[in-house]
């Protein structure tokens, strides 16, 4: 079986892109559930697992190791038949994230997804694994999340926070805006896309561009 973690941030931010996406996937036959944290006891061994949050993606290696994780993202590119937009050319930095900085497949399909949609990606200098941003999200004392994925949150934790006083957020993603050269930055991680606009950057969402609304 296949089934689809949508992301409850996601959902939040983007309720009708997701609405679109969920519709899409039922005509695949993959099974929409709910919150990651308590969707694993579903999961059994062999079923694939989609996601498009960082976060859902660990908690399931985790939690779920006999299943095969996969992004939403790479999913997408199998489908022969996948109405593409068409970005006419334009020029896009990609944003990798700091959390899937060991998921080369998922990366590579974020920049393979623009260029189906004919746009150039962009490459920022800490990208793939050297990706150390994850918008405001390395900047708490701790990361809470450590409970649901002991293993991979407990190693961020431990080994990458970097506390920075709230106050001082909002100069730390300006710093990191100054490094786009484009007019947009497509991001494919809550987190990083929040940050990318607090920094006052035009940031858009992977799956704004691939879902947009048709007539």
């Amino acid at each position: 079986m296949i089934w689809y973690l949508p992301s409850c941030k996601f959902k939040a931010a983007f309720p009708d892109v997701s609405t679109r996406i969920q519709a899409y996937l039922r005509t695949k036959d993959v099974e929409i559930t709910g919150c990651c944290r308590v969707s694993q006891e579903k999961f059994q061994p062999g079923d694939t697992v989609l996601n498009n949050c960082c976060s859902c993606m660990l908690i399931t290696e985790e939690k779920s190791p006999d299943t095969e994780g996969m992004s939403l993202y790479e999913f997408l590119l199998q489908d022969p038949d996948f109405p593409w937009p068409d970005l006419q050319g334009e020029r896009i930095t990609v944003q990798d994230c700091f959390r899937a900085r060991d998921h080369r497949n998922e990366q590579e399909a974020i920049r393979e997804m623009l260029k189906r949609m004919n746009a150039v990606p962009v490459e920022l200098e800490d990208n793939y694994e050297k990706c150390t941003f994850d918008g405001v999200w390395l900047f708490s004392p701790k990361i809470p999340q450590e409970k649901f994925a002991p293993k991979a949150f407990g190693d961020i934790n431990r080994n990458h926070i970097t506390p920075v006083p709230q106050d001082q957020w909002e100069e730390k993603m300006k710093e990191h805006a100054a490094l786009y050269t484009t007019d947009r930055v497509a991001c494919y991680c809550n987190a990083c896309l929040a940050g990318v606009k607090m920094g006052g950057a035009d940031g858009v969402h992977i799956l704004e561009l691939a879902f947009p609304e048709r007539n």
